[in-house]
């Protein structure tokens, strides 16, 4: 019997856990993102992923909106977690520095006059 991509998703990246607070249904869908990301597999639409979960018994209590017991695991929730919890931060550009703060970029000769002073050869 094949199973479906929903399947393996659930294999390997849902843990059953009763002392895990439990997941949201966003959790999850940003999980399934990660998970077909890495594999390289297209990802279903979120209405399609939530029947695909109340198919496998996969649905969230209506008082906290968790589905209880379950937890993120594997690589897929490794990757969701960091993307998640810490932004791409942006490197600031040369151009927008206007404070000379000695530091050279590699490759480049200091101006005259700027930067740290060099020390007399011996």
């Amino acid at each position: 019997m094949l199973k479906s991509p929903l399947h393996e998703f659930v294999n390997d990246c849902i843990a059953r856990n009763q002392d895990a607070d439990g997941l949201t249904l966003e959790e999850l869908y940003g999980l399934y993102l990660s998970w077909c990301s890495l594999r390289r597999t297209p990802a279903a639409p979120a209405r399609t992923f939530r029947a695909g979960l109340r198919a496998a018994n996969i649905q969230p209590d209506r008082h906290r909106g968790l589905c209880t017991g379950l937890a993120m695991t594997g690589p897929a929730a490794c990757n969701y977690i960091l993307h998640r919890e810490l932004p791409l931060a942006t490197l600031p550009q040369e151009s927008q520095s206007s404070v000379d703060d000695g530091i050279t970029p590699i490759g480049r000769k200091p101006a005259e006059g700027n930067g740290p002073a060099a020390a007399p050869a011996a």
